[in-house]
């Protein structure tokens, strides 16, 4: 069997550049081990203008159910009061500053763009055994035996990628001695289309809305600070401690879920003809909920790689402009939100003024404010599209 590329992942980023490649007249296959789990997964995500415009490029946005427009983001530092917040306001920039939907729905969108697609097959309930490289192109063969040669292989198979480990690629990590824990809410008060991040010294706390009375929660936390008060039974008392009870009552919604925060760039995104995208090559702090967004302008790279590029599709060098330019742009990214992390969870007195002396200044300046969002409207990218 052949095929143009082959992509080891049905995730959101799997899925999205296997249409990228069929828009670009590149027939592909998906390999996945379990399509179920990716269809049933209710994460939520943060979604930028940047990631909202990709998606409206292939024409999904429209069909993504239940997306929510923040009318505002509001930064407290330490304690939860109104009136010191760094605030974000749509009505105030006339620019939108972000949306917040979730992986299923967004999953079910991109299933459908997929099922009509005659340029992308999906193999699912199996995985890749073996990879054998020639010279500009490879050969994998799958769990359950078929044989399929491609000129290239993408690794969208996540942080623990399979690929990387068959392949011996290592990570460059940073390790945050932190804990997150994800989980939703329903609050008696609403959240006025307010994202919410409050700085602790234990770790940020971030509340996206979902609807005005439920919102999605990432509570990171220091391992130090790892004690009963964010226990299932304690962790709603601990919300409504720290935002004054403004939401009201605040009642557990789902199942916590909880992971080690890890920070890491693979040490190339590149090996043979082999291609990392998204979590398989990166991963970030989620204080700003850019981890997707991120993978997101890795698609847009290799979309803008392939419709640029005078060399022929197979090239071992065809994606090294991607490669080069996606890793500084996701170490970037990395730093800045390592950077914001540690400054705020410092417990110094002469620091802390600073912050809150910079954050009242900012509030103060249009301009400053505008530069913020189109920063994270482009998905942190130091490079201007």
């Amino acid at each position: 069997m052949k095929t143009d590329a082959i992509i080891v992942g049905s995730g959101i980023i799997g899925m999205s550049l296997a249409i990228i490649l069929s828009k670009n007249n590149k027939k592909t296959i998906i390999i996945e081990k379990n399509l179920s789990n990716n269809l049933n997964n209710r994460r939520v995500y943060a979604l930028s203008e940047k990631t909202k415009s990709f998606f409206e490029s292939i024409s999904i946005w429209e069909n993504i159910s239940n997306i929510n427009q923040l009318d505002e983001m509001s930064l407290h530092y330490r304690n939860y009061i109104t009136d010191d917040a760094l605030s974000f306001k749509r009505i105030d920039s006339q620019k939108n500053i972000g949306y917040i939907g979730e992986s299923n729905n967004i999953m079910k969108a991109l299933i459908e763009k997929i099922e009509h697609d005659k340029n992308i097959k999906l193999y699912d309930n199996c995985s890749v055994d073996e990879i054998s490289n020639h010279l500009n192109n490879l050969e994998i063969t799958t769990t359950n035996k078929n044989t399929i040669k491609s000129k290239y292989l993408f690794s969208c198979d996540g942080s623990k990628s399979g690929i990387k480990k068959h392949l011996g690629l290592n990570n460059q990590y940073d390790y945050y001695d932190s804990k997150a824990k994800v989980f939703n809410i329903k609050h008696e008060k609403s959240n006025k289309k307010t994202a919410t991040q409050i700085f602790l010294q234990s770790g940020p706390v971030a509340f996206l809305p979902l609807t005005l009375n439920e919102s999605s929660m990432v509570v990171s936390i220091k391992n130090k600070f790892n004690s009963e008060e964010f226990s299932e039974d304690n962790i709603c008392g601990f919300l409504e401690k720290i935002t004054n009870n403004s939401f009201g009552k605040i009642e557990l919604n789902s199942k916590i879920l909880s992971f080690d925060l890890v920070g890491f760039d693979s040490e190339s995104y590149i090996s043979g003809n082999t291609v990392f995208v998204g979590d398989s090559a990166h991963s970030v702090h989620p204080l700003a909920g850019m981890g997707l967004n991120l993978g997101i302008s890795d698609v847009i790279e290799i979309d803008k790689a392939i419709k640029g590029s005078h060399q022929i599709f197979g090239d071992k060098n065809f994606f090294s402009g991607y490669a080069r330019k996606q890793k500084i742009v996701n170490k970037k990214a990395r730093q800045q939100l390592k950077i914001i992390e540690k400054v705020y969870s410092l417990e110094n007195n002469a620091i802390m003024q600073i912050i809150k002396f910079g954050m009242k200044n900012i509030q103060k300046s249009t301009f400053l404010k505008e530069k913020i969002i189109k920063h994270a409207n482009n998905n942190l990218s130091i490079f201007q599209n």
